[in-house]
Parts: C-alpha cells; sequence; structure tokens
C-alpha cells in the first residue's frame, strides 16, 4: 500500500477531487434542466426523471463487472480513460432527438462513471495514511457534492440561457479536463491484484458487510425520493427559487460530506449517521408542511448535508469490515449507493402525482427507518468508536 505519512497528503488527492466533479455534474445535472427535456423529446417530467433512475441503475450493475475488468491496469489511466469516455456520451446525449438515444447516452455516461468514482475512492486510501483515511474519502467524495453545489445550478443557468443541449457539452469538455489532468498529474501507483467479478461480489455472502450495504441502499433511497423532481419543490415553479433550493442543497452537500469525515475520525461511524439521519428526516418533515421559501431553502441544505454525509461513514466501516479487500468493499459501497438512488427515483416517480408532501413524508419515514437500523449496528462498532 502506497501511503504517504506526512501532513500534505491532501495536495495529491487534487486530481481526483477534479474527476469526482466532472462524474458528479454528469450525475446530477438532468435535475436542473429536467422540464426543458421532458418538453424538447415529448415525454412526462416523470418519465424524464427515470432517466436518472437508469443512470443509477447501470451505475450500480456496471460497476462491479468493470472493476474487476479494469483491475489489473494502473488505476490512473483507467480514470482518464474512463472520463474521455464519459466525455463521448455527453457529446452523444447532447446531439440526441430522442429519449432513446438520450437514455443510450446515459447508460454510457453511467457505466463510465462507475469506473471514475471508486477507483479514486482507492487511490484516496493509498495516498493518505491511516488516522487521516477518512477525511481522504470524504476529501474525493466532496468532487461529488461540489458538483450539486455549482455543477447542478451552473447546468440550470446554462440551459435557461442556451439550452440542455449547450449544458451537456459544457459536461463533456469538462470532464475532457478532467481526464487530462489525471493523465498528467495524479499519483500513479501500480495496479493492483486483479479480481474476477466473483471477487467483486465476495461483501454480498458477509453478513456484516451485507448489513452495511443495505443501509447504504436504504439511506440513500430515502434521500434521493423527491431529488429528481426538486422543481416541483419551487414556490409556484418561480425559477430564482429553484435555483436557490439547488444551490442549498449543494452547499449543505459539501459541508456533509466534508464534515462528516472528521466526525467519523473522531465520533466513530455509528454516531456520524445517527445525526446524518436525523436531520434527515427533520428536513423532510419540514419541507412536507410546505413552509415559507426561506425555510425551504434552509430546510434543502440539511437535506444535502445528511443525505452526502452517509458516504464516508458507511466506507469507513466497510474498510473496518473487510480490510485486505479495501478495493471491493469500496466499490460494493458505490454499487449500493446508487440502488438506493435508482430505488428512490423510482419511488419519486410512482408519487409524482401525490405531490411533494406525500414525496417528503415518505423520504422521511425512509430516514427514520435508517435512523433504527443504524441503531441495530452500534454493539459491532467500528475500531474508531471501540477506542473511544
Amino acid at each position: 500500500m502506497d501511503i504517504d505519512n506526512s501532513r500534505r497528503w491532501w495536495p495529491r488527492l487534487l486530481p481526483l477531487l477534479a474527476a469526482t466533479i466532472a462524474v458528479g455534474t454528469d450525475t446530477w445535472v438532468v435535475a436542473g434542466f429536467l422540464p426543458a427535456l421532458a418538453a424538447d423529446m415529448g415525454v412526462s417530467t416523470a418519465t424524464a426523471g427515470l432517466s436518472v433512475t437508469v443512470f443509477a441503475a447501470s451505475y450500480a450493475l456496471g460497476a462491479p463487472v468493470l472493476a474487476a475488468v479494469t483491475s489489473s491496469a494502473r488505476p490512473r489511466v483507467v480514470i482518464a480513460v474512463a472520463l474521455l469516455i464519459l466525455a463521448l456520451a455527453n457529446v452523444v446525449c447532447a446531439v440526441s432527438t430522442g429519449f432513446a438515444l438520450f437514455l443510450a447516452g446515459r447508460i454510457i455516461a453511467a457505466l463510465a462513471a462507475s469506473v471514475v468514482t471508486p477507483a479514486a475512492g482507492v487511490l484516496a486510501t493509498r495516498v493518505a495514511d491511516e488516522r487521516h483515511r477518512g477525511r481522504a474519502l470524504a476529501l474525493v467524495i466532496a468532487g461529488l457534492t461540489i458538483a450539486t453545489a455549482l455543477g447542478v445550478p451552473v447546468g440550470h443557468v446554462l440551459a435557461a440561457t442556451t439550452s440542455w443541449r449547450g449544458a451537456l457539452f459544457a459536461i463533456a469538455g469538462l470532464a475532457l479536463v478532467a481526464a487530462i489532468l489525471i493523465h498528467t498529474t495524479a499519483p500513479n501507483p501500480p495496479a493492483g491484484s486483479p479480481h474476477r467479478i466473483a471477487d467483486r461480489l465476495v461483501p454480498l455472502t458477509e453478513p456484516r458487510a451485507l448489513s452495511i450495504l443495505a443501509l447504504t441502499v436504504l439511506g440513500m433511497a430515502a434521500a434521493y425520493v423527491p431529488y429528481a423532481y426538486i422543481a416541483k419543490l419551487s414556490p409556484d415553479g418561480h425559477s430564482g427559487w429553484f435555483v436557490a433550493i439547488l444551490t442549498a442543497y449543494g452547499i449543505g452537500a459539501v459541508v456533509g460530506s466534508l464534515t462528516s469525515g472528521s466526525l467519523t475520525d473522531i465520533l466513530g461511524p455509528t454516531r456520524t449517521l445517527a445525526i446524518a439521519y436525523a436531520l434527515m428526516a427533520a428536513a423532510f418533515l419540514a419541507m412536507a408542511v410546505g413552509p415559507p421559501a426561506i425555510v425551504l431553502v434552509l430546510a434543502a441544505a440539511i437535506w444535502g448535508a445528511a443525505s452526502w454525509a452517509q458516504t464516508p461513514p458507511q466506507q469507513h466501516r466497510l474498510l473496518d469490515a473487510m480490510p485486505t479487500i479495501g478495493s471491493v468493499a469500496i466499490g460494493t459501497n458505490a454499487s449500493a449507493l446508487y440502488v438506493g438512488i435508482a430505488l428512490g427515483n423510482s419511488l419519486g416517480a410512482l408519487l409524482f402525482d401525490a405531490g411533494t408532501a406525500v414525496m417528503c413524508l415518505v423520504a422521511a419515514a425512509g430516514a427514520l427507518a435508517a435512523l433504527l437500523w443504524n441503531r441495530t449496528m452500534s454493539p459491532t462498532a467500528s475500531h474508531a468508536e471501540v477506542a473511544r
């Protein structure tokens, strides 16, 4: 394992941050122009929102297979090539004239993204020492949350001022720049040991790991029930409030992911997740009652923080539970995360006609269920929690 024990570990992760910013912007950008996409493609908003489900499901299914296929290659090369494919996929989506071709492009983009994020997480753990592992993982995940803070609102503005196609061309350019940065500046350790697809599914046979992964699915499903349809939360469909809600969610996501890394190192995963799930449930309950716009923006910030506070502690738990196959554990958690997003978004589509209040109440119930599940895992707390 290539560990840098100095305090200057974080500058070496900045190229990985650029990669996950590109992936994150591509992952969530559709939420910024969903109504425009639906109108242009001649489909309903609920149907257009299923493109988020297709992306998430493709990511979840592709991650273990592609991780096994690429495990014998140098991670820097793998990430750079995947980013180039991501750029091409966005061009396909941008020039599509029918919804079927658009979905095909989103599937290609999801498969490319499913390679980038787990590889970046594994590379981060090889750069930082064990004491900073939670913070290193959080810094890489912060790329995804920075994308929700800046990329999605910017995508919405680009779509409003040019078109949603212009927003996708911009993301293609961002992915291309990230690929160049990775290829020229990222750490370049040797390839790891090759894995078979069966090796990637080992966590699914371990009760402790399976319980952790199931919690990831539940927590992310709760978080993403209303996300693709966030435009419906905007008071009277006002574009300014829509951007404000998206921006507040994204800023909260950045703060939540970075803070949860430090909290995981200090408090341990169980306590960190308890805080996150409680805040998530409270935010959804507040949003369900149709509060004033400014309160809705605040609740969106808490929602974003709680949603993205889940990933670092869950990754930390898996690394503790399966220390000899850390790359497999992180990759499997990424798949579970996107399974949760797909399930949550599908449920949101089913509840679309029932309204945002029902969506938020269902999401709050899911967050409370995750809080209870998390409590059952405390007797097998991580090493950090035992040490306390």
